[in-house]
């Protein structure tokens, strides 16, 4: 939420802003999947580009190795929106969906009011019970600004904590952040600290149905932020997430990042 200030604090403000440079970075990710640590499940890459005021995220996902036998599955995510006071607001996310033969798009969007909409091509058949509600479509993030949040956030206080209320077009869940622990993580062109930090999934609305015995024994995950030298997000090198089959780990392989300074400049008067 936008501040409210006095109209001599807002000059002041201005004044800041145009004297001092704003930063903006850009990272290009690439990651390898992997079960057990050693069967390879495919590759990930997040390509995240943040402002002093907005942000873009792409990702793409490709299952690989003995997991593409069973399970082709093809992924393509974009989100964008703004920066708000340190608040990512998303504005619009697109996700190209290809699996088992099928594939399923889905673009969501929220205007500044708050206003949301969706178009997802085929539609469900089956909207999970109890159905995601209205107020989870308009409240919730998508799940790439979701994981923006999450980066900004942890670059800026370097804390794992919050729940991160997520909304992929049919689900609506919870990403719990928790614990903490600095440690040096050396790997894919990255050396330095890293935020190591608890990560809970939480289901809520729109999955089928299941009892809260069920719901509360969903184990932990953990993922890793690289604390990046004067960056204003925190991008994630690794990831561990609990599934039925063992533990399945995202690790980094290629990290490039190109970070510049940027003007900022008041919007003249009418």
């Amino acid at each position: 939420m936008l501040t409210r200030l006095r109209p001599l604090a807002t000059a002041a403000a201005v004044l800041v802003l145009w004297a001092a440079p704003a930063h903006a970075d850009r990272f290009a990710l690439e990651y390898d999947g992997n079960l057990f640590g050693i069967a390879p499940l495919g590759g990930v890459t997040f390509d995240i580009s943040t402002g002093p005021e907005d942000y873009d995220v792409k990702a793409t996902l490709r299952t690989g190795g003995l997991l593409r036998l069973f399970e082709r599955t093809d992924i393509v995510a974009r989100t964008e929106g703004r920066i708000e006071n340190g608040s990512v607001r998303w504005e619009r996310y697109d996700l190209d969906h290809t699996y088992s033969g099928k594939r399923r798009v889905t673009a969501m969007q929220r205007s500044h009011d708050g206003l949301f909409s969706a178009q997802i091509t085929p539609i469900y058949r089956d909207w999970g019970s109890p159905p995601a509600t209205d107020e989870d479509r308009r409240t919730a993030r998508d799940p790439l600004s979701s994981l923006a949040a999450m980066s900004v956030d942890v670059a800026r206080t370097r804390r794992c904590e919050g729940a991160y209320a997520t909304f992929d077009g049919l689900t609506r869940y919870d990403l719990v952040l928790s614990g903490g622990e600095v440690r040096r993580f050396d790997g894919g062109g990255y050396e330095g600290p890293a935020l190591r930090c608890r990560m809970r999934y939480v289901q809520l609305r729109g999955f089928n149905p299941v009892n809260e015995n069920q719901r509360r024994r969903q184990p932990e995950g953990e993922i890793w932020f690289a604390l990046a030298e004067n960056s204003n997000v925190a991008p994630p090198v690794r990831t561990v997430i609990p599934t039925p089959f063992g533990r399945a780990g995202i690790h980094l392989r290629k990290w490039r990042r190109a970070s510049v300074d940027v003007e900022t400049s008041p919007t003249p008067a009418p």
